[in-house]
């Protein structure tokens, strides 16, 4: 009986290591100055990221809200790493911003934990691109055991941007700690506002809309199936939608 304990134990270990190890992991925070403090804040920031995320292993990305009754608040992104980054000593950076910075803010959210969906994602495995202009938020909350439904039109969307060379890219987040684990971020990032700033699909045919070609790729009425699928596994609409900007000058520079 031990001996199938330690057996099941072993099993279980293995196949949760191999799950975590091929998850992608981002980690978010959002700080809102406080009235009268946004140059404070923005010089604060600046000075502690050239401190503290100098390299690549540290980077971290500033945006500010632009619209929405989140406009104003800044988010700051961590991005793609694996487990063992939470396993880091982080306690003199922390006792620096709360020496420094945390007394020019009103509000900030703590840490978040979002795992991206590779098979949802088209444009964003380039390590070395750098961040677009601007990005659009689009967060729902997912209803319990469907998340497969929601996915599969992002799934197969970006096969149809890889096949059709989409020019823009697309993505879908889940949180996986500090939140609510079943919101999901539907995310793209763009140049330009006007003309085709957020992407093309260059290989298109003419006369040929998106519909189309993906009823052809994965089969009749599947375009409309699929999104019913989707919308029918959305619990809450529009938790948040929301477009960001990048601010290079807060942000780790290479």
């Amino acid at each position: 009986m031990k001996q199938l304990l330690i057996l099941l134990l072993v099993c279980t270990f293995t196949v949760q290591a191999q799950t975590w190890g091929n998850k992608e992991y981002w980690i978010s925070y959002e700080y809102t100055p406080k009235k009268g403090e946004k140059a404070a804040f923005e010089k604060a920031l600046a000075t502690k990221t050239k401190k503290w995320n100098k390299t690549p292993e540290t980077a971290i990305f500033t945006f500010e809200v632009v619209n929405g009754p989140n406009t104003g608040t800044y988010e700051r992104w961590v991005v793609r790493k694996d487990r063992a980054w939470f396993d880091q000593d982080f306690s003199a950076e922390i006792a620096y911003w709360d020496k420094n910075v945390a007394s020019f803010l009103a509000d900030e959210s703590g840490e978040q934990t979002w795992r991206r969906f590779k098979g949802s994602s088209y444009g964003w495995d380039d390590v070395n691109s750098s961040p677009n202009n601007y990005y659009q938020q689009d967060r729902v909350i997912v209803k319990q055991g469907m998340t497969n439904e929601f996915l599969r039109v992002h799934e197969r969307f970006a096969k149809l941007m890889a096949s059709l060379e989409y020019t823009g890219n697309h993505t879908v987040f889940r949180v996986e700690n500090g939140g609510n684990t079943r919101e999901f971020a539907v995310i793209y990032g763009f140049d330009q506002h006007g003309g085709d700033g957020s992407g093309t699909f260059a290989g298109l045919e003419a006369g040929e809309n998106i519909e189309d070609a993906y009823n052809e790729m994965f089969g009749y009425d599947a375009w409309y199936k699929d999104w019913q699928a989707n919308r029918s596994a959305i619990e809450i609409w529009g938790s948040l939608s929301q477009k960001t900007k990048f601010r290079p000058e807060l942000s780790t520079q290479f």
